[in-house]
């Protein structure tokens, strides 16, 4: 199919199909990655509870680059998908060209200012004496190659919001295979340890950059993106940023729970610290597949809401979320009823698993809920409303999580960690529903099915217009 087939195909064909098409390839690399995370905490598991303690200290630290990463490509790609949907190709190749310009500079700040700071940093994240000098050893490797973590991030979603999903699912899976597959050679074969888990992290991450700069300079693109689209455009950026803002927030403020957590575990030891690395290890595999669905679901809710199709948009939603909760659903009662089994993939420690058991039951007791607080926000980001995705993002891990982790324990002890989470969820999801509900509405039609009386739809979103209206839209909430 050719590269404007594949883009207009978004708004013409069912949108059951759509989700297969779209969601199903970024299920499939989120898994892939996914698994790539647990074989490299069950190999750095083998190394001992303080490598495993160090690596949860990382993981926070990692998600805040992704974090820019992500949210870059989410805006990124949004705005690719909606310029698309208008038919404005030369907006759609300025955003790509933007992408790399980002990729470069983040890259280079990273690098500079992470590793003159690198050990306040850690500190600051949770890392105890014990464990600090191999979480020191594991983030300087992955800081030297945070410009292909960006560069991954980025150009993915970019790919993605195109029409391509099975490229950009191609570029994560060869990517993480490879990293599975090299990692016992750094880490064991070659005596690296810690160290060279991440030494195979960057290779990897090498490895998928190439396959994604591949898609554009061999003209695979729907696109071509020129010399003058690399330059720094200052209303492009912006725009990225309006829509992509949330999604970096929300990483950003999950990591900042996660410091909060990490510090408040810390004064039980660092046994418990090394219990939550392992759960939001679990987390990460549990949550891919639905993350992979509100990825594939922004591409299609961009482009129909450029074209002003808003009764697809209510269809993606509702199908997408569907999904997503009755995979959430089947994760959560595995992790519940086979704790140990779960746990013990990464670990045969009497004391890490004792303490898990309990902390997973607690932790997954809302995850039939999740893919409705996920799809949620990226309708928000689909359609270039940042405000309502800006608070969606920051209520399940700020507003919420926060308060709750840090009251909760004075009352349970470290059982009210762990209870913190699933009560924030809970909180989030009705929020989540209330708002997206008022969001049809002011387009004229109800949530669950038909025309709002009272209240005429939209109609569609003229060409020169995408990013004005959904502006104004932000203006006034």
């Amino acid at each position: 199919m050719r590269a404007e087939h594949r883009a207009e195909a978004m708004g013409t064909d069912r949108i059951s199909r759509l989700l297969v098409r779209f969601s199903l390839p970024a299920t499939i690399a989120m898994l892939v990655m996914a698994s790539y995370n647990i074989a490299d905490t069950i190999f750095v598991g083998r190394l001992g509870s303080e490598a495993l303690a160090a690596l949860s200290v990382a993981f926070p630290v990692q998600m805040l680059f992704g974090s820019v990463g992500i949210g870059t490509g989410v805006g990124a790609g949004s705005l690719i998908a909606r310029s698309l949907g208008a038919g404005d190709r030369r907006a759609a190749a300025r955003t790509a060209g933007q992408v790399f310009f980002l990729t470069g500079l983040f890259g280079i700040l990273t690098a500079g200012l992470g590793l003159a700071f690198l050990e306040p940093l850690l500190v600051a994240f949770g890392a105890t004496p014990e464990i600090l000098p191999q979480t020191m050893q594991y983030m300087q490797v992955v800081i030297m190659g945070s410009v292909f973590l960006f560069g991954m991030m980025m150009m993915n979603n970019a790919v993605r919001s195109e029409g391509n999903p099975v490229y950009s699912m191609n570029a994560m899976i060869f990517s993480s295979v490879f990293n599975i597959a090299i990692d016992p050679l750094f880490i064991f074969a070659l005596g690296m340890g810690i160290r060279g888990a991440a030494v195979a992290t960057v290779i990897a991450k090498v490895l998928g950059f190439a396959i994604l700069l591949h898609y554009y300079v061999s003209g695979k693109s729907a696109f071509r993106i020129g010399t003058m689209d690399l330059r720094p455009h200052v209303q492009t950026i912006v725009e990225i940023y309006r829509v992509g803002l949330p999604s970096l927030l929300m990483m950003l403020a999950t990591n900042l729970s996660l410091v909060v957590v990490n510090n408040l575990l810390g004064v039980f030891g660092f046994i418990p610290i090394a219990v939550m690395g392992l759960i939001m290890r679990l987390q990460q595999f549990a949550f891919m597949p639905v993350i992979g669905v509100a990825q594939g679901l922004l591409p299609i809710i961009g482009y129909n809401y450029g074209a002003g199709q808003y009764g697809r948009i209510r269809e993606a939603l509702l199908k997408g979320g569907a999904a997503g909760t009755l995979f959430m659903t089947v994760m959560g009662v595995l992790f519940f009823a086979f704790p140990t089994v779960a746990l013990g993939i990464f670990t045969d420690d009497p004391a890490i698993l004792d303490m898990g058991i309990g902390a997973l039951r607690y932790m997954v007791l809302a995850y039939p809920l999740i893919a409705g607080i996920m799809v949620s926000r990226t309708l928000f980001q689909a359609i270039g409303r940042g405000l309502p995705a800006l608070f969606l993002a920051l209520l399940r891990e700020v507003i919420l999580y926060i308060p709750l982790v840090l009251v909760l324990p004075r009352f349970l002890d470290l059982t009210g960690i762990w209870a913190s989470r699933p009560a924030a969820d809970v909180l989030t999801f009705v929020v989540s529903a209330a708002v997206v509900a008022r969001e049809f509405w002011r387009r004229g039609f109800s949530l669950t099915g038909g025309a709002v009386a009272g209240a005429a739809p939209q109609g569609a979103v003229p060409s020169n217009a995408v990013v004005e209206q959904a502006a104004g839209d932000d203006a006034n909430d």
